[in-house]
């Protein structure tokens, strides 16, 4: 009997503790950290989206028509170079044929034409791979920080229209459809015409 009553003791003091622990640890826990953020719910009604036409941005926007102008006068005097030169580098060709067809070279002059005219021609080569990397590099960058400017613009229109959400989309991208109301395209076009102006250094 006494064992049972010893047995018993400790059964209820070991709820006893249970109950205890779970009191201060669980029952009664505060919400801290990373659990009151999950805690904290966004209202859907607070939520407000937008969206604009990239498409029609780039066309609209006198700063990118401009650069674009610039790119492609860059590209018009690299080719015209790229053309003088293979123009020189055929009438080379043709001197050293016809010198070498009418024998008024010795073998040893004629062996060193050819070699020079294949090192030009590889130059050529090369020149032109060079001429394509860099623009092909300066389109990039530029439309690099076109797309910079963009998300300046739109991030300072967010936080005074109070938008939660702004999404772009392009002809056959992902957003097949969108309310008029909230494209805000037009807003975008006239807001960057007006903030980057026509000349604006792109930092």
């Amino acid at each position: 009997m006494k064992i049972a009553n010893i047995v018993t003791n400790v059964v209820l003091g070991a709820a006893v503790i249970v109950l205890f622990v779970f009191h201060f640890t669980g029952g009664d826990k505060k919400v801290s950290g990373g659990d009151a953020a999950a805690a904290v719910m966004a209202d859907p009604s607070d939520i407000s989206i937008a969206y604009f036409n990239m498409d029609s941005v780039m066309s609209q926007w006198d700063l990118y028509f401009g650069y674009q102008q610039e790119l492609q006068q860059k590209q018009t005097e690299m080719e015209a170079d790229f053309a003088g030169r293979t123009e020189t580098f055929y009438q080379s060709v043709q001197d050293a044929q016809y010198k070498i067809q009418k024998g008024l070279v010795t073998r040893s002059e004629a062996e060193q034409l050819q070699q020079q005219l294949a090192t030009e021609e590889q130059n050529l080569m090369t020149l032109q791979n060079q001429y394509a990397a860099e623009l092909q590099e300066e389109g990039m960058v530029r439309n690099r920080k076109m797309l910079d400017m963009i998300e300046q613009y739109v991030n300072e229109l967010s936080l005074a229209k109070g938008y939660s959400y702004v999404y772009s989309y392009s002809f056959g991208g992902n957003l097949i459809y969108g309310a008029k109301p909230y494209d805000i395209t037009v807003q975008v076009v006239e807001g960057l015409n007006e903030k980057f102006q026509q000349g604006a250094e792109m930092e």
